[in-house]
């Protein structure tokens, strides 16, 4: 299906975006970890966009949250973690790297060589847990969701 979007430009990612059902996120995988790359390039590029473009970055990951794959932490990570753009780094939630669990994605990153990230991430864990991540999901989807599931953010 993401094969056929066009996924080019903040816009067109938006509108993608629209289509993902948040109650079930998962057959968009592919196209949310594609649109995520795309916006943290974007994000970390010379283009200072338009308007509130910058929240999609924001909307993708918490999507990619409630998937749940371990496997997409180290992308999560990166993006609030080893960005150059501050207001990534400052803006982007922790939590979002947390999706598989606290333990769950402990545990991915260190039987895949993610040691750093492992160290780092457990530190936080220890010392920043608030909100707490089941508190910080459900105000994420309260502010980008209505209650019956429509994205919130208006067309670019």
């Amino acid at each position: 299906m993401a094969e056929s979007l066009d996924l080019s430009s903040p816009a067109s990612r938006r509108e993608a975006l629209r289509m993902v059902d948040v109650d079930d996120p998962g057959p968009h995988h592919a196209m949310l970890r594609e649109i995520f790359d795309l916006e943290r390039t974007w994000r970390e590029g010379p283009d200072t966009g338009e308007s509130d473009e910058y929240e999609q970055i924001y909307v993708t990951a918490f999507l990619l949250f409630l998937i749940g794959d371990p496997a997409d932490s180290p992308r999560l990570y990166g993006a609030k973690f080893r960005t150059g753009e501050m207001d990534l780094g400052t803006g982007f939630d922790a939590q979002a790297i947390f999706g598989a669990g606290r333990c769950e994605t402990l545990q991915w990153l260190l039987e895949n060589g993610y040691t750093d990230e492992h160290a780092h991430l457990s530190e936080w864990l220890s010392q920043w847990e608030d909100p707490k991540i089941e508190d910080w999901a459900r105000h994420v989807r309260e502010y980008f969701y209505s209650p019956d599931g429509v994205l919130l953010l208006d067309p670019l």
